[in-house]
Parts: structure tokens; C-alpha cells; sequence
């Protein structure tokens, strides 16, 4: 097999004994290794990767990487493919630019989603802002969205694989990600920059107001959330509510199919969201 492209994971420390890791450890690396590989493929494949996409039976022999026997050195997993370079290349384009947020050790400030939510409404009524039209929002998502959602999805995969550092039972022990399509790149944690790699790719924000002409499908009053169906796509989206008032806005159109048109915010997930099936928080009714 021609060395094409590879990922290896290198564990070092009190997680390793006897150049060995458990089971519970090397299943869950490989399950969201694989993960990231298929996100990464889903986006070759079709240009942009969006919220609900899914791996078909025909689409597995294009993204299966072979596991080679583990090795010494702490204990290394690597992962090989004939045909996966561009797909190695597509996840370091994702993980190069949060590992250089991770190790820039700036200050994350971040706002609870309720403050940014009030922040909106807010700037809508004191018009600071006008909502967009849904259409507009497809060739303009706002300034907040700087990656593709394709970015956003691989890198919480990773994450997924670094929660094992975190995590109090593995003491003082590090994981090295190495990816080799085109270039050799390399990606070590510990456990603080595993904490810090989480909190950039996880956090949330609320983008810039948006119109939006839905039809009422499912309300949930503990959860204050509900789906919608998106009328201009035609696409189901989570709709969350920030108090049981705004809530009770969107009761009286469930069940029956008048179009309810509001101004709702997406929620921006690493700087990215997707435009079709993406969460959005209610704002108020329109008009």
C-alpha cells in the first residue's frame, strides 16, 4: 500500500501502561478519528459540508483508513490510506488554524447566549440593526461566520478525541495528532491546551438578525425549543426560545399551517453555522 496519506495518534504518560492503552481510550480515539475522516470526505465530495449529512454504503471504501499494529514509543495508533491524501489535507486545513489560537494563549472572552440574545433584540429595537431577508443570508452570513461549517464539524471530532486528556483519570498525559498528506504536520496536547482547544471550537454566538418564514412543526415548553420547517428550503431547523414569553409568540401556529414570520438569530458555532439546518434563537414575530 502506497503511503498516500496517514494520521497516527502518539498517547504519552500515565495513560500508557506497558506501551498499552485500554480499550475504552483506543475505541473512542478511533471512533472520532474516524468521524473527522468522514466529515473531511463528505466535504470533498460535495463542496460544503452541512449539519445533517451522512455517510452512504457506497461513500465507506472512499474514506476507510487501515489501523497498522500499534507501536512503541508511549503507544501510537497510525492509520493509513492509498487514497486519502486530500482527505488528511482537509483535516489539517480545520485543526492548523484552532491549534494556532490554542497556542497564541490570548484570553477568550466569551458572553453567555441569553447576553447575546438580549444584545439583539436590543439592537433591533433601538435600530442598530435591520434584519435580513433568509436569501440574503446564503450570499452574506454576516461578519461572525469566518470558516465553513465543514471546519467547525471535523475540529469537534478531534475535540471529541482530546476529551480523553481531559479527562481526571488520565493524570498528566499528552496526545500527539500527526497528519501527513501533502506536508508532515504535528499536534501536541497536554491537558491545558486540550481545555483550551475545546473552549475555541465549542463556543457558540448568536449572528445578526434574520427573517424567516417557517411553519411550526413541534414545541417543547420545558426545553423552550421547538422545529420548524424552513418554507424557503424547505428545511427542519431547531428554533430555541429565551423566555416562556417569547415562547407562547409561537404556540398559537403549531398544528395547523399558517406561516409564522419572525426574526430569528442563527447560532454560530466556531465561527461557522450551517445556513439550511442550522439552530436558530427566536428574536420576536414579524409584523
Amino acid at each position: 500500500m502506497q503511503n498516500n496519506g496517514s494520521l497516527s495518534l502518539h498517547f504519552e504518560g500515565e495513560i500508557v501502561v506497558d506501551h498499552m492503552v485500554s480499550a475504552r481510550t483506543l475505541g473512542k480515539s478511533l471512533v472520532h478519528t474516524q468521524n473527522a475522516i468522514d466529515r473531511a470526505y463528505l466535504d470533498l465530495k460535495y463542496g460544503n459540508l452541512w449539519k445533517y449529512a451522512r455517510m452512504r454504503g457506497e461513500d465507506y471504501p472512499f474514506a476507510d483508513f487501515v489501523a497498522l499494529y500499534p507501536e512503541e514509543g508511549g503507544f501510537v495508533q497510525r492509520l493509513l490510506s492509498d487514497a486519502g491524501k486530500q482527505i488528511v489535507n482537509r483535516i489539517s486545513s480545520a485543526l492548523t488554524p484552532a491549534m494556532e489560537r490554542v497556542l497564541a494563549e490570548g484570553e477568550e472572552v466569551a458572553y453567555s447566549m441569553s447576553q447575546q440574545v438580549e444584545s439583539r433584540k436590543n439592537q433591533l429595537a433601538h435600530g442598530i440593526l435591520e434584519p435580513t431577508p433568509f436569501r440574503a443570508l446564503i450570499d452574506n452570513p454576516g461578519e461572525k461566520v469566518i470558516r465553513t461549517y465543514a471546519d467547525r464539524s471535523i475540529n469537534r471530532e478531534i475535540d471529541q478525541v482530546l476529551s480523553i486528556i481531559r479527562s481526571q483519570n488520565s493524570g498528566e498525559s499528552f496526545l500527539e495528532i500527526e497528519t501527513h498528506g501533502d506536508k508532515l504536520l504535528k499536534y501536541k496536547f497536554n491537558k491545558h491546551k486540550s481545555e483550551r482547544f475545546h473552549s475555541i471550537v465549542s463556543r457558540r454566538e448568536v449572528g445578526e438578525p434574520v427573517i424567516y418564514v417557517a411553519r411550526v412543526r413541534q414545541l417543547d415548553r420545558d426545553r423552550l425549543n421547538g422545529k420548524v420547517v424552513n418554507l424557503e428550503n424547505d428545511k427542519a431547523v431547531i428554533v430555541h426560545f429565551l423566555h416562556d414569553k417569547d415562547f407562547v409568540k409561537a404556540h398559537p401556529y403549531l398544528g395547523n399551517n399558517d406561516d409564522m414570520i419572525f426574526i430569528g438569530a442563527p447560532v454560530i458555532e466556531y465561527g461557522a453555522f450551517d445556513p439550511n439546518a442550522g439552530d436558530i434563537y427566536f428574536i420576536d414575530l414579524l409584523g
